[in-house]
């Protein structure tokens, strides 16, 4: 596309300027040697237009966690990713996210992929309802079509390596995240590597011995996707890091365990990068933004104290009643001065992005590091001990995922807010594939 670009305007230049010495008789002897080049051009561009269209290729890495304020506010953060930094600054960056009801991990990859939120493509939650540790780990729980799979019938070479709901997809270099006991980390290699693709741990390591051990880490992951690109090169590559996810929910949001950990990854990344096949594209990706828990709010006690006895509901990151008179009483208290009630959240917003929540008729969010817990006992607000947390309601102040697209003929430049929904479909344009459905739209005419 960029050559047939360069040659359709050499064209048109040709074609100006030799109407201009046509009529001009000073310039007349030149005219033939002008009409020649003309005809030159026109014979390379015909050539061009002749020739397949070359296939894009698209490296997404999705760092679990990285809110947007990583790459925005890396300065003041003090975090050192040149990496990241490079990418967002030659590509196009988005100033942040809106993400999708639930704003976890499994839920928000697979609106990466589909375009479609939680409800549509029926990952509706980390784990399967009703069993704890049990998350969605297979391609049979899919409701909608995947980037992989389109890419896949368009006989694309595919690749995921740590991607949500991939065990058993027809992906042809497959690592899926699986694990078997969630509650050691960092995850055991062996649940991986029984549901990867055959063969392909072994591959692995005949090149690169330092492959496999015991643990499944964000190191062993980018040894992976380097030794794919050096060897199958790979038109998508599904890539998921989840230690930042980790460090934060162990140590608090812009923690100093998780920058360490966030220049890290940029350091794996740097590598990989290093080997990138040509004409590939690449594509950062979060699920989620990320916030410090310093207190946590308990609204049924504080409604208790007021005197008055309702019934609240607490899902998503925000609290919901159907009682008029303890709406009444939330409203009185939302954005007060040193009040945990930050905001009212408009009922249809409410509705829209979670359908499940209808039945309320208000609904409110906490302030900025509050919490809010369901619960009638202890006190109505305590201090929650400062480890980090994600699943609060999208339109959060300041609470957002990102993303960065990088690669021949993007524009440098800083989009507006974007939705979750919009990058399936932007990056299908990218691979020159089609989702059936999506409740996104593509911004790809916007970034070339």
């Amino acid at each position: 596309m960029y050559f047939l670009r360069k040659f359709f305007f050499a064209f048109r230049a040709l074609n100006s300027l030799e109407t201009a010495v046509s009529e001009n008789e000073d310039l007349a002897p030149g005219h033939a040697g002008l009409a020649l080049m003309k005809k030159l051009t026109l014979f390379f561009l015909l050539c061009a237009m002749a020739l397949p269209a070359q296939q894009n290729r698209l490296l997404m890495i999705s760092i679990d966690g990285l809110d947007h304020r990583w790459l925005r506010d890396a300065d003041q953060l003090g975090v050192k990713i040149p990496t990241l930094r490079r990418l967002a600054r030659e590509g196009a960056r988005a100033d942040g996210v809106l993400g999708v009801v639930p704003t976890v991990t499994w839920p928000s990859h697979t609106t990466i992929v589909t375009g479609v939120s939680a409800w549509g493509h029926g990952i509706v939650s980390n784990n399967q309802p009703g069993k704890p540790g049990q998350r969605w780990w297979y391609v049979e729980f899919l409701k909608s079509k995947t980037l992989w799979e389109l890419a896949g019938e368009k006989g694309l070479k595919t690749a995921a390596v740590w991607w949500p709901v991939t065990a058993r997809g027809k992906i042809d270099f497959n690592l899926p995240e699986f694990w078997d006991d969630a509650e050691v980390k960092p995850y055991a290699f062996a649940p991986v590597a029984r549901n990867a693709t055959p063969g392909l741990v072994e591959r692995i390591q005949r090149r690169e011995p330092s492959f496999g051990g015991k643990n499944f880490t964000d190191e062993q992951a980018a040894i992976a996707v380097r030794v794919l690109f050096e060897t199958e090169r790979p038109d998508l590559t599904l890539w998921h890091l989840g230690e930042l996810d980790t460090a934060q929910h162990e140590t608090g949001a812009f923690s100093s365990h998780a920058k360490e950990t966030l220049e890290h990854q940029d350091e794996l990344l740097a590598k990989v990068l290093k080997v990138l096949p040509e004409r590939s594209y690449v594509a950062i990706v979060s699920d989620h933004g990320f916030e410090t828990e310093e207190r946590l709010l308990r609204p049924e006690v504080l409604l208790r104290q007021a005197g008055i006895e309702a019934k609240v509901e607490v899902a998503e990151g925000i609290f919901g009643v159907s009682d008029e008179k303890a709406a009444h009483y939330f409203r009185s208290q939302a954005g007060k001065k040193d009040s945990p009630i930050a905001r009212e959240v408009p009922i249809e917003e409410v509705r829209r992005l979670a359908p499940a929540l209808k039945p309320w008729t208000a609904a409110f969010e906490t302030a900025g590091g509050v919490m809010v817990v369901k619960g009638t006992g202890g006190p109505a607000l305590s201090d929650a001990g400062g480890r980090g947390d994600h699943g609060l309601w999208p339109t959060r102040q300041g609470y957002r995922a990102s993303f960065v697209l990088w690669g021949p003929e993007i524009k440098p430049r800083v989009l507006p807010e974007i939705g979750m929904l919009d990058i399936a479909p932007t990056l299908a344009d990218v691979l020159g594939v089609k989702l059936p459905r999506t409740e996104g739209k593509s911004l790809w005419d916007q970034l070339q």
